[in-house]
């Protein structure tokens, strides 16, 4: 099995050292790939400005800018102007059912599903799993007891929030939101590629970090506008939980290369500083 470990501090090295190893692996595709980023928020500006040139020249099929891609999963622009958490996401429901109505949104959003996952025939109303997470991370920060409860992936929707409250679990049950909805998410190729976000908090640092899970990546595509927006949701998610954000991981089940030999040898070039092993 062909497979990767990248440790960057920004993004855009992370990204372009990711499709690096890609381009050297046989079919461009590697599984169970993992991408850790100390700065999940920092660009480097040249290459941001030639990968979104290039982008611009696609035109078969066209490629959505990638501030479009990032705010598929993280509204930064919306969060931009907005003082709490329940501005945003009162907010972003109040136009979800407009984004919906255009088709590649059919099934939704990843942002929709982390702040109004589809409820349950007992409890109908929309959940806001975010809210949930950093109401917990808030509540048990000053505590070196849990560090690793808080996920969005995998739970039930339908649990206690306030039994959790009285009693907090010293295991992850009753502590995950999920992304996937099975009775929802029938198909087999699209959304959702992002299956799972798990919160890791440092209480010795007052740092929490973001750990997401892909089943699958494309990195021209999508991967640079994904780690972006995974950024900006954990800093958002640390700034209402009075915390401070950390190091992001991306894991990918299968990433796929997705662009030309010409394509990255100029983003290659395109670096302030050079990746270690590349010429300038």
């Amino acid at each position: 099995m062909h497979t990767f470990t990248v440790d960057a501090p920004d993004v855009s090295r992370a990204w372009l050292e990711a499709c690096t190893r890609l381009s050297e692996m046989p079919g461009k595709r590697a599984f169970h790939t993992v991408v850790r980023i100390a700065n999940p928020l920092q660009e480097d500006p040249h290459l941001r400005a030639e990968l979104d040139r290039l982008r611009s020249t696609r035109t078969k099929p066209p490629l959505y800018p990638i501030d479009t891609v990032v705010n598929t999963l993280f509204p930064a622009q919306l969060a931009a102007t907005c003082t709490t958490h329940n501005e945003l996401t009162d907010r972003y429901r109040t136009f979800y059912p407009r984004l919906r109505e255009v088709r590649r949104n059919a099934h939704g959003t990843y942002f929709g599903r982390l702040v109004a996952y589809p409820g349950t025939a007992e409890k109908p109303e929309p959940v806001d799993q975010l809210a949930r997470i950093i109401r917990r991370l808030d509540k048990l920060r000053s505590s070196a007891k849990w560090s690793a409860v808080y996920e969005a992936g995998s739970a039930h929707v339908t649990d206690d929030d306030e039994a959790w409250e009285e009693e907090p679990p010293q295991t992850t049950t009753g502590t995950e939101a999920a992304i996937r909805a099975a009775a929802l998410d029938t198909q087999t190729l699209d959304f959702p590629c992002l299956s799972h976000c798990s919160f890791q908090l440092d209480s010795a640092t007052d740092t929490v970090h973001l750990a997401a899970y892909y089943r699958s990546h494309y990195m021209f595509d999508r991967a640079y506008g994904n780690y972006l927006a995974l950024g900006h949701l954990c800093a958002w998610v640390a700034r209402h939980a009075q915390l401070t954000p950390g190091a992001l991981t991306v894991m990918a089940g299968c990433a796929r290369l997705d662009c030309t030999k010409s394509e990255l040898g100029a983003l290659q070039h395109s670096l302030t500083t050079p990746l270690f092993g590349l010429d300038a």
